[in-house]
């Protein structure tokens, strides 16, 4: 019964045999076309678990190749894309524990030999003589005995193209798994053998790349994770860009199985620089043009490549090529913490959240990323310096951000003259493009390099074009960076002159709605006339008085949060910085320019006299214009309003006296005082409702009576009397 039942079996495989080789021969001739439909179908079978199934596959491939070694003609195709796949799982079989397998991959490798050759001659006939002559030297080789895996790896493998090469790669990687049926160390002496192919050129490196990210977790044979992770360091030297592009798309988060393989390919320094440059380009935005992110969102590629950095940096072995590129990372890092906070505060914005980082956030680990690339390139100090007091978290809020970078971009100072070149052209030239996405921090740290006192002179011209582009800049934090840049600057004495070209640009910040840059802008012009000549310094002192005149009653919304709690009488911040530089402007007038600025004088002496009242200003020059009272007290009506209760009385007080000083028919603007008056008899204070209802009192009973033979200075000596609470303004100034 055995008998009938094996005689069956036989005849079913002979007849199998027969039909697969009508298949092929459809049209007389071998259709090679078909062969590779039907090699694809049989190859998988090659790895089953069941032998019999293994033997029935081996043998059905082992027949095909012996038909096709014996024909001399065949329908010709542009390449036979089963070779590379062929020769590795026949490879894989002929080490097998069942006879009749390894016999029929054997005698299946030495037919597939004689069709290969044939097929090769056939195909590159129009191909070069070098090959040619490979092919006419290979006749010596007709007598094929396979004496182990190494003959067969370098025998094949001289005569694959990069696809076949790449398909051979890719089944001994699947073969030194630890879940393969085949044997893992033939696998691995397959995976060995066809990297050291003289010449060998390999395609589709991506697929190799996913395949190690898949199969490595599977892999305990020390020896063959060794010889796994030898073939990733070789693609990564070779093909450094396709290898960063697939392995970042292979896990988004970097998994323990990337991280590992990051590892590897930064462990040689001639991998190292081409991995590092690769990411750099990938923090940059500049996505490769051929091996992207499959159809992943913008951005994703920039922060994949953020944690794959994360992971390189903490590794010692690589710190002298992370020092060579270090200015490149600094910027492409610093670049990417920037979108990544403008990207995270828009979408914050659209769900109503709140500006913070949570602790995995893309945000926190681009932060992360950075205090590891200082710490890495030997900056410890600088690390140190932000870690202190949270100086990082300032580089993760949108509002905060430009300040953090300017903290950041203090480990510029301390590089070499040669990294701080590379930043500065490269800085100027994203300011000159006007990239959008680089431009604020670009600012910060171009404003920073300012410091330097290397830089060359050749670059003055430039430089003062540049500032005056960004003082005028249409983004606020711009031209707030342009000012501090500009206080850079005027720390070195030398580059003061070409500063003053900069008084116009700077006086128009005098104007600004925002008040942390008009103190950036007092700032700025405290530091150049101190710097200037007694003439030039006494003439530019009139043109700055003509603009802070009107910070004298600073009453912003916003100047409550400047004020403590305690401290009813100070004054805002702004208003203190102006009057002190009003003040030292006064010291720097000479000559003919005392004249223009007695104008000024005069329409500051109310302001001063109601804001500043705790001091004595010097009045014996104004006690000869009694005919500017109208003016003094229009400007004394706007301080009605000011939102400090001690202002408020001391404008009330002033009224009350100065306009006994009107002349005999200006009983139109004592009605008009009075009427002003009896608005603050609602206000929320009682002191000022008290002091508005006397002083309109004493007015109305005025009014008929002729004025008070009162001079200017008896008003100064009444209001000063009447003004008996301190001023803190003297201390307010202190204020860092």
């Amino acid at each position: 019964m055995e008998e009938v039942e094996a005689a069956l079996y036989t005849k079913t495989l002979k007849t199998m045999d027969e039909m697969l080789k009508a298949l092929v021969c459809e049209d007389q001739e071998p259709n090679l076309l078909v062969l590779q439909i039907i090699l694809k179908v049989l190859l998988p079978w090659t790895t089953s678990r069941e032998v019999h199934e293994r033997l029935r596959a081996v043998g059905r491939i082992r027949w095909l190749m012996e038909f096709m070694g014996s024909q001399c003609k065949f329908q010709e195709v542009e390449e036979f894309r089963v070779l590379g796949q062929l020769v590795g799982c026949l490879t894989l079989c002929c080490v097998e524990q069942e006879q009749e397998i390894w016999q029929s991959a054997v005698e299946g490798l030495h037919h597939l030999f004689s069709f290969m050759q044939l097929l090769k001659s056939k195909m590159l006939v129009n191909h070069s003589a070098e090959y040619r002559q490979i092919l006419k030297d290979s006749q010596t080789e007709r007598a094929f005995w396979v004496t182990n895996i190494s003959n067969i790896t370098s025998l094949f493998g001289k005569y694959f193209n990069p696809s076949e090469s790449m398909d051979f790669l890719l089944v001994a990687i699947d073969g030194v798994r630890d879940s393969s049926v085949h044997d893992a160390v033939t696998a691995r002496n397959m995976l060995h053998m066809i990297l050291e192919v003289p010449g060998l050129g390999l395609v589709r490196v991506s697929e190799a790349v996913r395949s190690i990210h898949n199969h490595l977790d599977s892999i305990s044979e020390p020896l063959a994770r060794q010889e796994l992770l030898r073939a990733l360091l070789l693609l990564g030297s070779q093909f450094s860009e396709e290898v960063v592009g697939t392995l970042l798309g292979c896990s988004l988060s970097c998994d323990s199985v990337a991280a590992e393989m990051w590892k590897i390919l930064t462990s040689q320094p001639k991998s190292t620089e081409k991995i590092l440059r690769e990411l750099v380009s990938r923090l940059q935005g500049q996505a490769p043009r051929r091996h992207q992110l499959s159809q992943r969102p913008a951005g994703v590629a920039s922060l994949a490549a953020t944690r794959a950095l994360y992971v390189i940096l903490q590794e010692q072995a690589c710190r002298q090529e992370v020092k060579e590129l270090f200015p490149q990372l600094y910027v492409a890092l610093l670049f990417h913490i920037t979108h990544t906070v403008q990207h995270t505060a828009s979408q914050e914005r659209e769900h109503n959240q709140e500006d913070t980082a949570a602790p995995l956030s893309p945000v926190r680990f681009a932060v992360k990323a950075m205090e590891a690339l200082l710490l890495c390139a030997g900056y410890k100090e600088q690390a140190t310096f932000m870690m202190k007091h949270g100086r990082w978290d300032l580089l993760m809020s949108s509002d905060t951000h430009h300040k953090g970078v300017c903290l950041l971009a203090r480990a510029m100072v301390s590089l070499n003259v040669e990294e701080r070149n590379w930043i500065f052209h490269h800085l100027m030239a994203i300011l000159n493009d006007r990239d959008d996405r680089r431009y604020v921090p670009a600012v910060a740290l171009f404003i920073q390099l300012l410091k330097c006192p290397d830089l060359g002179s050749e670059l003055e011209d430039a430089i003062m074009e540049e500032m005056s582009r960004l003082l005028s800049d249409p983004k606020t934090v711009v031209r707030w960076l342009a000012l501090k840049g500009l206080l850079n600057l005027a720390l070195r004495q030398e580059k003061v002159g070409k500063l003053q070209h900069l008084l116009p640009d700077v006086l128009e910040r005098l104007q600004e709605v925002d008040r942390d840059l008009i103190r950036k802008a007092i700032a700025v012009l405290k530091h150049l006339l101190a710097s200037m000549d007694r003439q030039s310094a006494s003439h530019v002192a009139v043109q700055v008085a003509a603009q802070l005149l009107p910070l004298f009653h600073d009453v912003r919304p916003g100047s409550s949060q400047e004020i403590p709690s305690n401290c009813g009488h100070v004054t805002s911040k702004l208003q203190v910085l102006s009057i002190t530089l009003f003040k030292d402007l006064l010291e720097l007038v000479r000559g003919p320019n005392r004249r223009q600025m007695k104008e000024h004088v005069l329409q500051s002496l109310v302001p001063l006299l109601l804001l500043v009242h705790d001091e004595r200003p010097n009045v014996s020059q104004v006690i000869h214009y009694k005919e500017r009272a109208d003016d003094f007290l229009g400007q004394t009506m706007a301080f009605l309003q000011n939102p400090q209760t001690p202002v408020r009385e001391a404008a009330i007080r002033f009224l009350g006296l100065t306009a006994r000083q009107l002349d005999q028919g200006s009983q139109d603007k004592l009605d008009a005082i009075c009427d002003n008056l009896k608005g603050l008899q609602q206000d929320s204070k009682s002191s000022v409702r008290c002091l508005a209802s006397q002083t309109i009192f004493i007015l109305e009973a005025f009014k008929n009576q002729p004025p008070a033979c009162c001079s200017l200075w008896t008003l100064v000596h009444r209001i000063r009397t009447m003004c008996t609470a301190e001023s803190q303004l003297i201390e307010a100034a202190q204020l860092p």
